[in-house]
């Protein structure tokens, strides 16, 4: 038997979903700052840089009239994303939420899609490390829902609350680097970075461009500077490579690793990351070297899994799903 304050509780659930407009900004916002599975990538400030991009679809689901989750996402072809402009996406909660209204605010978001006759919800899984408290209800309703998993990213991340493995061969180059008088530091040479390693390297190496242009990762700088950092390796006071580092709350991730072709042989990175984990972000719990697959998940570059695996780094898969709206139906009828 129900205890009675609970099942009045179940009963009375009702779950309203709103459209995202300009005056919720600070509403959505704030619910970012608190809930259980949010980071800055979330908050409207960051999301908007590229809204030109995309036909943004994000909704608010209110339960008796109190916003308990959001749902960053676009249209694309008559079919809904989370946010493709963002590393992970999927429904942020608030901390409390009980399970059941979380399986209540997933069925009403697939009605209210399956509604406006939008067939499909691409989810994408926001990995574990980045949540404050366990998340992973979402996944269960993968199953009921016949979700098919069209995608399968695999992270590599090191966990810097444990004794972690550093290889023999990064602490030999380490030793090599600092011998020959490289050092880095954490800097605002954004310019260079960008224009005169960054772009050029990749173009060379990759025929691709970041992700983000010189403008907009300075106005992403300028909005969230307790969030986005670059950290540079020199010799000589000339810049040799470097990386940019997103951080959120206990979770530093390595948005963009470049060197200069003529300076590889140096193992100026090698120097660099080590210190980082060693220093720079000892006190935090994970570092995030991000994925090093291509093909939607189906290929992976060896030789980059095998580098950042030196600085102890692990995997942790990112799953990326694909449901059909019409299976609203199914978590309403999963309970005994």
């Amino acid at each position: 038997m129900f205890p009675q304050k609970i099942f009045a509780e179940i009963m009375m659930d009702a779950i309203e979903i709103r459209s995202y407009k300009d005056e919720d900004f600070d509403k959505w916002n704030n619910f970012v700052s608190t809930a259980k599975n949010g980071t800055f990538l979330f908050r409207r400030d960051f999301m908007d840089y590229h809204k030109d991009r995309f036909d943004d679809f994000s909704l608010l689901i209110y339960n008796n009239s109190q916003l308990v989750a959001i749902l960053p996402g676009h249209l694309k072809n008559n079919e809904f994303h989370s946010h493709q402009g963002l590393t992970y996406g999927g429904i942020i909660a608030k901390q409390d939420l009980r399970m059941t209204v979380f399986f209540d605010v997933v069925s009403e978001v697939l009605r209210f899609l399956s509604q406006k006759e939008i067939p499909f919800f691409y989810w994408k899984e926001i990995p574990y490390f980045y949540t404050q408290f366990p998340s992973d209800e979402w996944k269960y309703l993968m199953f009921i829902t016949n979700a098919e998993l069209y995608r399968r990213d695999l992270c590599s991340v090191v966990d810097l609350k444990r004794d972690y493995y550093t290889s023999k061969s990064v602490v030999r180059y380490v030793k090599s680097s600092e011998k020959s008088g490289i050092y880095y530091k954490k800097c605002d040479l954004w310019k260079e970075f960008w224009k005169e390693i960054l772009e050029p390297e990749l173009l060379l190496n990759h025929n691709t461009s970041p992700v983000h242009s010189l403008k907009e990762i300075m106005a992403l700088k300028s909005k969230f500077e307790n969030n986005i950092h670059l950290y540079g390796v020199f010799s000589d006071d000339k810049m040799l490579g470097g990386t940019v580092i997103f951080t959120d709350k206990n979770v530093a991730h390595a948005q963009y690793i470049c060197v200069k072709t003529e300076y590889k042989d140096k193992k100026a990175l090698n120097f660099l990351f080590h210190k980082l984990l060693s220093e720079e972000f000892i006190n935090y719990d994970y570092f995030d070297f991000g994925i090093s697959n291509e093909d939607n998940g189906r290929k992976l570059n060896k030789g980059l899994l095998f580098w950042k695996e030196g600085f102890g780094a692990r995997g942790v898969s990112q799953d990326f799903y694909k449901i059909s709206t019409h299976n609203y139906n199914l978590i309403e009828q999963m309970y005994v």
